[in-house]
């Protein structure tokens, strides 16, 4: 029984990233032009609130390092992250987040907002108060997970 309960939330949970991406990420790239993978990095490094290697960053994000090398490239040409030698090791390049990064993310989440915001008009009162409900123990029992 436990199987056939995880294997339906694992499907369950699935099936809500291509709401994600075509209802809200897809709209708002109009924007900024920015890839998804940019903004995720950029929420990595300013969660972290330290500079990353490329490496650790691409580990974080299930990104190969040729990508990683690009999405960065495109980062710091639009001055959202910098390189920064590592103090200990030379050879080693770590990458933080500018304020213009963290700004720019800031900027996108509050349009993210409006968005799902539009969404959920489309709602009434009842729908409304079961996703709350719904969503808030999700959120309690996902952050019981590893």
């Amino acid at each position: 029984m436990d199987e056939r309960v995880r294997e339906k939330i694992s499907d369950d949970l699935i099936a809500l990233l291509p709401f994600y991406h075509n209802k809200i990420f897809r709209l708002q790239q109009g924007v900024s032009g920015m890839q998804v993978a940019q903004y995720r990095t950029l929420g990595v490094l300013l969660r972290e609130k330290s500079p990353l290697s490329m490496s650790e960053l691409g580990k974080r994000l299930y990104i190969s390092k040729p990508y990683m090398t690009v999405l960065v490239d495109l980062l710091i040409r639009d001055g959202y992250v910098e390189r920064l030698r590592d103090p200990k090791d030379r050879r080693i390049v770590n990458i933080s987040i500018t304020q213009k990064g963290a700004r720019h993310l800031k900027q996108a989440a509050s349009h993210y907002r409006d968005t799902l915001r539009e969404l959920l008009a489309t709602l009434d009162s009842r729908d409304l108060e079961e996703l709350a409900s719904s969503l808030s123990t999700i959120r309690k029992i996902i952050s019981r997970m590893d």
